[in-house]
This record gives C-alpha cells, structure tokens and sequence, in this order.
C-alpha cells in the first residue's frame, strides 16, 4: 500500500485497495489453510529467519525492495504514464483477478503436494517429499514461482497497468533463475532420484516451453 499511495499521492484510488485487499485476504486465507494442514511449515514461513537462515535476509531485503520498487513503478504507470492504456475499466480487472487467482490457486497447489516447500531447500526431508508423480510436479519443476509470476501480473492488470502485466513474467524468471538453479543443484548433489525426476520433466518454469 504505500507503494501504491505515494505513487498516486493519494489514498482514494478505488484499484489500489482492491490490490491491497486481495493481498492480504489470499495472505490470510492461505495462511490458515497451512495452519492447519501444515504447523510446521506455517511456522517457519511466518517466523523471522533462525541461525541457518540468516544468509538469505539479505536476499529477503532485496526482494521486498523490489516488490515496493515494482509496484511503485506500475502504480505510477497506471495512474500517470499509461504507455499501454487499458480497454475498458471493468474488462482489465476481471481478467487481473481471473490472472491472480489461478496463480493463488496454482501456489496452494504446490503447497498441498509438496508439505516441505520451504524457504529454503530442506535436502534432509526432501526425500519424503512427493515431486515426479503427484500435482504440479509432473509438467514443471518449479511450480511456485509460476504461480507467483501470473499473480503479479493479475495485480498489475487489476492495478490499471499492462506494460507491467507483461513485465512481471521476464522480472519474475530472470530474478528466480539463479534461485533455481541453485536449488536444483543442491537436490541433485544431496537426494537420491532428483537427477532422474529433471531428466524426466525438463521444463523449469513454463509447461512445454522452459
């Protein structure tokens, strides 16, 4: 929200709460969901990071700054630039929101099919976890990210902004790319059987394309 406000100078922006809302609302609903099926992992997700994770709040920082920088920038463009001006008022953000909930859907799924989905890689559990044969799993490796990525861009739809609606799919997969291949290396070094599952799905990020 105070991305969205400084960039409009305003906090009467209709577009903008609906942003803020559908936040916090999925944040909320998706956190109890976990709660319950998931303690642990509700726990480590929701708690600040421990010893073994203090290498990553740099990470973290970076990647809040550039959530505030990215929304900054597309409120900015929604409400002064407009270089790609929207059809309509009401179609943009039906299509947002059918854009963002397919990605909250998306990332609940992965949840429910990999119960050790992590903030970071948790190679001494990873061999419990079902991956090759169960959900999202089977068409890509990194399913989470994908869901992360069409949820940015249904906000930037329902936000008023196209150009960043096209802009958060190249931002989201060059920013997580390291990220995965890193991850991919570690499981491949340290669980039985991951080298044969990427053999097996190849595609990283995008079903049948990456």
């Amino acid at each position: 929200m105070p991305a969205i406000a400084l960039a409009s100078s305003s906090f009467a922006w209709p577009r903008g709460w609906m942003v803020v809302a559908l936040v916090y609302f999925a944040q909320v609903g998706v956190g109890l969901w976990l709660a319950r099926i998931n303690p642990v992992l509700f726990r480590e997700r929701t708690t600040i990071p421990t010893a073994p994770l203090k290498q990553d709040q740099k990470a973290t920082g970076i990647l809040f700054g550039s959530v505030f920088i990215y929304f900054f920038l597309a409120a900015l463009d929604a409400h002064i630039w407009q270089v790609l001006p929207q059809d309509g008022e009401i179609t943009p953000i039906l299509r947002g929101l059918f854009l963002y909930m397919c990605g909250i859907a998306l990332i609940v799924w992965t949840f429910s099919k990999s119960p050790f989905a992590r903030p970071t890689a948790q190679v001494d559990l990873a061999k419990e976890q079902c991956v090759d044969t169960c959900g999202p799993y089977a068409l890509i490796r990194h399913p989470m990210y994908l869901g992360l990525m069409m949820c940015i861009a249904g906000l930037s739809l329902i936000l008023g902004s196209k150009l960043f609606a096209f802009i958060a799919i190249p931002l989201v997969f060059l920013g997580f790319l390291p990220l995965m291949r890193t991850e991919e290396t570690e499981l491949c070094e340290s669980v039985k059987g991951y080298t044969n599952y990427t053999q097996r799905v190849r595609c990283r990020l995008f079903p049948w394309i990456y």
